[in-house]
């Protein structure tokens, strides 16, 4: 009970892990500004893909269910060229900047994919430091205005079939909006 009457600094960061915990993967939100670091290429900014649907991973580039989500969003992303999608894949492993040539040479993704570290990962997906390790590969799928629409991680039911779900998810978010039905004028 002491712990409320001391520092104000104990209180704010048990109220930042209750938020993280409580309120952490709630969408839709917007999209906070995001980096996807890349040697010999410029570095990615998520604010240059607005305007366009995004199909963004987050993996360990050591990972076989990440290497498998990678080989899925190959595919997916060549099938849906041309349709305002982007597939990003972004690698936070301890190692990803070592591991990315290899990782790239291996796979070959036809969209890009570069690295980050884990904190500025963890920020973005708000899951807090006290959640410890959490599991990849996670997804997010940003709309055309940059609204985080759906944010799944390893746990979830979405990656049972990812292929799937990945294409359902970006057929929703690129469908037009329904149309407004007019009532037709009264004479």
């Amino acid at each position: 009970m002491r712990i409320w009457k001391t520092g104000g600094a104990w209180r704010a960061a048990l109220w930042l892990t209750v938020a993280f915990c409580v309120w952490g993967a709630e969408v839709p939100r917007p999209s906070p500004p995001f980096t996807i670091l890349r040697k010999g290429a410029p570095n990615i900014e998520l604010r240059q893909y607005r305007g366009k649907v995004v199909a963004l991973a987050f993996i360990a580039t050591t990972c076989p269910h990440c290497q498998n989500l990678t080989r899925t969003l190959n595919a997916l992303a060549r099938e849906f060229a041309g349709r305002n999608a982007q597939f990003l894949e972004c690698a936070f492993n301890d190692d990803a900047e070592a591991t990315m040539p290899s990782f790239l040479e291996l796979f070959q993704p036809p969209y890009p994919v570069g690295w980050s570290y884990q904190a500025p990962v963890r920020t973005y997906l708000k899951v807090g430091l006290t959640d410890g390790h959490f599991m990849v590969p996670h997804m997010v799928f940003l709309d055309a205005a940059g609204v985080i629409r759906l944010d799944v991680s390893a746990q979830d039911d979405f990656f049972k079939d990812s292929d799937a779900s990945i294409r359902a998810a970006l057929n929703r978010l690129l469908a037009p909006p329904p149309s407004k039905k007019v009532a037709p004028a009264k004479k």
